[in-house]
């Protein structure tokens, strides 16, 4: 299905989300180029302070840790068109466990082209290369087999192609991406989970005139592992999905879909994955300052270390209140269920999170937050409970 670029806000302020999850109040200033490039830098930085930093489920850890993450966007945009780049960095720093310091980098390129009335394109390329933390991924359970953090690169190629006049009633749209995942260190206990996978869909829209789109959509993604480990855990994923898109009414908006997934292996050792599988989310503004925002997801996916596969069903629920032009609160609740394939084991996640923002100035925000996460599971090397508390502040020109 087609995705517009994000605008050049939601683009720059992407790492401030990821160790945040505040709502961004600030209000960018750009530097507008004699060429008409607008260039607009961004600077989170924070402290926080995680109680079990390699997510144990005894002899629990704890540390302060310092993050920093400048980033900056570049669009050029003539009303229809668009040309977008960015680029960003985030370091971390543990006051108690400097081995799991770390530094991430990414970089990112995207286009939304108009040829004409009935064809709009869209793509995009991004890399991206970080670390993942002691205790997770790959060392689930088991964060002191290493003495730091992983650390792996990743590549999206991606692109769309959409045709049909927006009035009409009928569009239809072509999505293809490559992906590719490599890690850097521990091959040991990485070789054979670096990858890649070439995914090719296509979605056909029906717009009624009030408001709302049906459509079917058919997809495949094919997985290809770089090394054979015991058991080739190459695979082929198959979905077939109708749903609708709407904003029917001032009110409520959103996206759900739901269908059919088959996950096979190349392997007949490998146990394969057929069943239901849906993606709905929804947003609800009862005020113009108050949003109520409910998803819930099913589907297969790749196991990080042991299994076949993962059924992983989700669901959230979240509250954003804006007080007023300088006070704002947030608070959400989601719940993952996971059974695997291939093995006897299921994980059950509870993750609370709560937030306060203050728009200090049009260029200065400050968010205090707090994240609860309560993991429960069959394997009791697997479980653990966590509290992160912190403060982030985000600045721009």
């Amino acid at each position: 299905m087609i995705v517009k670029p994000m605008s050049r806000v939601a683009a720059a302020t992407l790492i401030s989300l990821t160790f945040s999850g505040a709502a961004l109040a600030v209000q960018p200033s750009g530097y507008t180029t004699e060429s008409g490039v607008v260039i607009t830098p961004l600077l989170n930085t924070g402290l926080k302070y995680d109680d079990n930093i390699f997510s144990q489920s005894s002899n629990e850890e704890g540390s302060a840790i310092v993050v920093i993450a400048p980033s900056a966007n570049f669009l050029l945009d003539d009303g229809i068109n668009q040309y977008m780049f960015d680029v960003g960095i985030e370091s971390g720093t543990y006051l108690s466990s400097s081995d799991d310091n770390y530094l991430s980098s990414n970089l990112g390129a995207s286009t939304h082209l108009e040829p004409s009335s009935s064809s709009r394109i869209d793509a995009s390329i991004t890399a991206f290369w970080g670390v993942e933390p002691r205790g997770t991924g790959v060392t689930e359970g088991a964060g002191d087999v290493v003495n730091e953090p992983l650390t792996y690169g990743e590549q999206t190629v991606a692109g769309t192609y959409e045709y049909g006049v927006m009035s009409s009633s009928m569009r239809v749209a072509f999505d293809a991406a490559y992906y590719n995942k490599n890690y850097s260190n521990f091959a040991a206990l990485t070789d054979t989970l670096n990858y890649d996978s070439v995914f090719v869909g296509a979605t056909a829209f029906y717009t009624t005139n009030s408001g709302t789109d049906a459509f079917f959509e058919l997809n495949r993604k094919a997985i290809s592992y770089d090394e054979v480990g015991t058991t080739s855990l190459d695979s082929s994923d198959y979905r077939a999905l109708i749903g609708a898109t709407w904003e029917a009414t001032a009110l409520t908006s959103g996206t759900a879909k739901i269908g059919y997934q088959r996950k096979s292996f190349s392997s007949d050792e490998r146990e394969r994955f057929s069943g239901l599988s849906w993606d709905v989310s929804v947003t609800w503004q009862p005020l113009t300052y108050s949003t109520v925002i409910l998803s819930t997801s099913r589907s297969a996916r790749d196991p990080n270390v042991a299994g076949d596969y993962i059924s992983e069903s989700l669901y959230g629920a979240s509250w954003i209140h804006q007080w007023s032009d300088m006070v704002s609160t947030g608070v959400g609740v989601d719940l993952t269920d996971e059974n695997y394939g291939g093995i006897t084991r299921q994980d059950d996640t509870t993750s609370v999170n709560a937030n306060i923002d203050f728009a200090l100035r049009r260029w200065l925000d400050a968010s205090f937050y707090v994240v609860y996460t309560d993991k429960e599971s069959t394997d009791p090397t697997i479980l653990f409970d966590k509290s992160i508390v912190g403060v982030n502040f985000t600045i721009s020109l």
